[in-house]
Formats: structure tokens, sequence, C-alpha cells
């Protein structure tokens, strides 16, 4: 009987994926374990493996295409056997597939028949986010997102996908290959209108997007700043790095490092913020999974630091630079991007001074790092340029007040001041 490798389920609120690419093509032989192919997820793009033995009997939706969570996108099983007729073991689902006509046939679905994309792949691979390019070039996400920012022109990229979709490593090969960027098309002289052009989300933006509004919709939230003195920080950060270097220790500590450790330093202190509603109750979280918010070229992304206070604050800057690398990169496997019990996104590095961050549900609250400022004070009766970090602490009303917070930033704020306190 031929077995089906279905689009997975990798989290709770995880719908539909979209297949980046097919590894794999209708007569191929799989072993269990073989990557089959590389799909899009509502927050990281990785390799999905085959559970199963055999050949590949058909595949039922092309690369490029959005499927729901659950459905069947390929059959495994002996050279000749027949594929089912429904996908009526995967949630109801309907979706059609070839039938093998002969012993040793082996046969793609209709949706492949050809090697044509179905009309719903045409979303995904015929691009229009490139600067107006034509809608007739097929082409992957990541390619087309590539392209955009490289300003490659996809007319000039030759394709290498099993059905004639450009993908992510053939624009790469068209920028190392000289092609030509795009130019924009002539503007009419007479009106100079420009035509508009239509880019699609992708679909960590999709979901991103949904999130954040159902977060804004159902959560009380309430957004409390304040400024830390970080001058003693960048002093110590400095001499640390030094000799880090002369130890000959990969990398370097950021100043995130430091706030993300003075972070679990006060929800240790004020665990309240370290949990989440559940009814008429809370559920105060045993580990403290540090959620890092990361801007990706597909999307925010937040790769979460599990057990975070057992991390000494090299341990964490370590770990935390492989997650951002990796959440870049979309190889960021499910648990590391699962779990989080409070998030810290840190915009400061674009000169932000203060801003509301948006609560990740179900974490009671998220804190928004911005700016180092030059700020003037008075020491001792000199006037003195103190650096100034601005905090911005987002919380559900429902689960803390505004007392709790303006402690709990207190604590934060008195942590980044007295930074030797974070290397205990």
């Amino acid at each position: 009987m031929a077995n089906s490798i279905i689009m997975p389920k990798t989290g709770m609120a995880m719908e539909e994926g979209v297949i980046v690419e097919w590894r794999v093509k209708a007569g191929d032989a799989v072993a269990k374990g073989d990557v089959v192919a590389v799909i899009e997820t509502d927050k990281t793009t990785m390799e999905l493996e085959s559970d199963y033995d055999g050949v590949l009997l058909a595949l039922v939706y092309p690369a490029g295409e959005t499927v729901p969570v659950t459905k069947t996108i390929a059959w495994v099983g002996k050279s000749g056997e027949v594929v089912p007729e429904s996908n009526s073991g995967n949630a109801g689902s309907q979706q059609k597939v070839a039938e093998a006509p002969g012993a040793g046939d082996i046969v793609e679905s209709p949706a492949l028949s050809g090697g044509k994309p179905s009309a719903g792949a045409a979303s995904h691979l015929e691009g229009s986010g490139n600067g107006g390019q034509s809608d007739k070039v097929k082409a992957t996400p990541a390619a087309r997102v590539l392209a955009q920012e490289k300003s490659i022109d996809l007319h000039a990229v030759t394709p290498s996908g099993n059905y004639g979709e450009i993908k992510k490593a053939d624009v790469q090969n068209a920028v190392s290959g000289n092609v030509a960027a795009f130019s924009p098309r002539p503007q009419p002289a007479a009106t100079g209108e420009r035509k508009d052009t239509r880019v699609a989300l992708t679909t960590i933006q999709k979901i991103t997007g949904k999130r954040m509004a159902q977060s804004r919709q159902t959560i009380p939230e309430v957004t409390v700043h304040i400024k830390a003195d970080v001058s003693r920080l960048l002093q110590l950060r400095h001499e640390l790095n030094n000799n880090i270097a002369a130890s000959g220790i990969p990398g370097k500590l950021s100043i995130n490092d430091f706030v993300q450790m003075a972070v679990v330093k006060s929800l240790l202190a004020h665990p309240r913020f370290n949990s989440c509603l559940d009814g008429d109750a809370l559920i105060y979280k045993g580990n403290i999974n540090l959620g890092m918010a990361v801007a990706t070229e597909r999307g925010l992304l937040v790769p979460v630091l599990h057990n975070a206070q057992d991390y000494s604050l090299l341990q964490l800057s370590s770990r935390a630079a492989e997650l951002a690398a990796k959440a870049r990169d979309g190889t960021l496997a499910s648990d590391e991007i699962s779990g989080g019990t409070f998030t810290v996104s840190n915009i400061g590095m674009h000169g932000v001074t203060a801003f509301t961050p948006i609560i990740n549900p179900p974490e009671a609250a998220i804190l928004g790092v911005c700016a180092i400022e030059d700020e003037l004070a008075l020491v001792e009766e000199d006037v003195v340029v103190r650096k100034k970090l601005g905090l911005s602490l987002a919380f559900d009303h429902r689960i803390v007040d505004g007392t709790e917070s303006a402690i709990f930033l207190n604590t934060l704020k008195k942590a980044l001041e007295v930074p030797l306190l974070l290397l205990i």
C-alpha cells in the first residue's frame, strides 16, 4: 500500500506551508530519512524527510504551492503501485492524484502533469515582486526575495527547477555571474505615471500579521518606558571583548547580550512576568525561554533561548548568535522557534528612542530595546555626558499592573547600571 508524505504541522498555530522546492521527482528511489523537499512554515524554512523506503510514485503539488497542514503532498510505495484516489486519511482532504496506469509506470499528479504548475501555484512561482517584472517568470519565494534585494532581472536568470522554476541558487549564480541588473520600464513621457507593483507576502509575514492583529484585539496592552545609564556597561563590554579576543575565544559580546542577561535576572526576581494566563489562573513557567526577535528577508522570526536561566553571559551570547544566524539562513528547527515565555525586540540600532512592541501571545510581556543616546548629567557638581539606553516594556494588564511593571523595569535598569552583577 502506498504511503503518504504530508505537509507537517510544526506548531499549534500553523495552518499551511509552502513547498519551496522538491529534491526528488516521480520515479526516484527514496529511503527513510532522505530529504524529499524544502518547505516554508509560518516561522522557518526546513527540510522535509521521507518516513518510508520505496519509490516516489507521485508529487501532488508543485514547488511554490501553498498547502494546508496534514494534506498529502507526495506518495511513496513500490514501483508500479496504484496511488490512492484521494487523501481521505488526511484531515478529510479530497485532493485527487493520478493512478498508476500499469505495472512499472510512474506518474505525477494532475497538478504536475506536463511539468506545468497548477493555477494555485502561479501565485508563488510567477513573481511580480521584482520591480514590476513580467508575471510570466516562474520563481520560488526565496528566489524572488533575493532577486529583489540584488536588483536582478529574473528574465535573465536560467532556471534549474524540475518544473522550470527559478530557485534561490539560480539567482545566487546570476549574482556571481554578473547578470544584468533589472532596470525599471520606461515611464510614459506624457504623464510620467508609474505602474503599481503587487508583491505577495511571504508565509511568515502573513502569519505574523495575523497573530499581531489577534494580539492587539484580545490583549489589554500597556507600554511603559524608562532609561538606563549604560556608561559602565559599555566600558565593561569593551574590556571583556578585548580579553575574549586575546584568549582566542570566538565571538564577542553585544549590548543585546547584556540586556538579555539582565532580563533573565529580572524575570527570576519577578516571576509573574514569566507567566501566562490560563482561564482564571496564571501558569508560572518553570524555565525562562527567552524569545529574541530577528529581522530576516522573509519576515520577523523569534527564535527561543530555552532555559536561559542556566546560561552564563558568554554562553547566552554564543547561543543567541547561533540562533540569529539560523533564523536569517532559514534553518531553524521547530523546537528552536517555540515555547517562548518572554520576548526581547531590539531596534535601537536604527536610532529608535521609544516604541510600543506587540506582545507575542500567550506571553505576559515583551521588552523593546531602543537606541543609546548621549545625555548630560550632574555628577558631584560636574556636568558629564552619560550613555542612556531606552527601554520600552509592553505588558498584558490582565496579568500584571502598572506598579508591577514599574518595579520590574527599575530592577532591569539597576541590573544594567551595575553590569558586573550580570557576570555572577
